[in-house]
């Protein structure tokens, strides 16, 4: 009731009495509910604990690990819609606790949805945490022909990855004659960096390789789309 449209702000915080961080994000009624359908269909008991204890409970849950991302969201995310609501009710749009938890349970949808592309994701939170943990992806592979170069060429196969994005990262070269034959490979771990610098790495190493080794007809080829376009403008 302090929180009064175009009074000015220093005067409701100066008169606010009960509301608090605490109150307003955990133990009014209104956020018990809330936080109790999440936690509670999670496998966490929210009885007993503090706000700090009940978000370092969704971060250390012993869940599977593609559920991992999903529960250290979900704090955040149960936050902001109370924070949402509280505003709501400041300028008399009065926001129920099931329309909450259904702004909460589209959010935790969305956010799934964006990590495992064209995966039907359930929009109630018991339902996506089941299907989180039952789910299994396809592996999908193709068969690709490796080509041989033309007569007088070598031909240099990279790859890069890491592990994070950014993570501990790995490079990998090829090397091979016109017939097929291996002329050198490698593998190795590098500096910490991403996907696209671990690509770089390697494709600067193979080519360091191939001028120490004197070749200088090299057919190139990389599985990285991006630096396939730099190279090639």
């Amino acid at each position: 009731m302090i929180w009064v449209n175009g009074l000015p702000f220093k005067i409701s915080f100066f008169l606010r009495k009960e509301e608090s961080l605490v109150h307003l994000f955990f133990t009014s009624n209104a956020t018990r509910s809330v936080w109790n359908y999440f936690l509670r269909r999670a496998g966490i008991a929210l009885e007993g604990l503090s706000l700090q204890q009940a978000i370092t409970k969704c971060w250390t849950s012993p869940v599977v690990p593609k559920l991992n991302p999903v529960l250290q969201a979900l704090p955040t995310c149960i936050a902001w819609e109370l924070w949402k609501r509280r505003n709501s009710f400041k300028y008399r749009e009065e926001v129920s606790v099931s329309r909450v938890i259904y702004r909460m349970s589209s959010t935790m949808k969305a956010l799934v949805q964006l990590k495992k592309h064209g995966l039907h994701v359930p929009k109630k939170w018991l339902d996506l945490l089941t299907m989180m943990e039952q789910y299994a992806p396809r592996l999908k592979y193709e068969k690709v022909l490796w080509e041989f170069p033309p007569r007088g060429w070598i031909k240099v196969n990279t790859d890069g990855a890491c592990r994070g994005n950014p993570g501990k990262s790995l490079i990998g070269l090829c090397i091979r004659d016109e017939v097929g034959d291996l002329i050198y490979a490698e593998g190795r771990e590098i500096s910490e960096g991403t996907n696209n610098e671990s690509e770089a790495v390697a494709i600067v190493e193979a080519l360091k390789k191939c001028k120490n080794l004197n070749y200088f007809h090299i057919w190139l080829q990389i599985d990285s789309l991006l630096l396939k376009n730099i190279i090639e403008e």
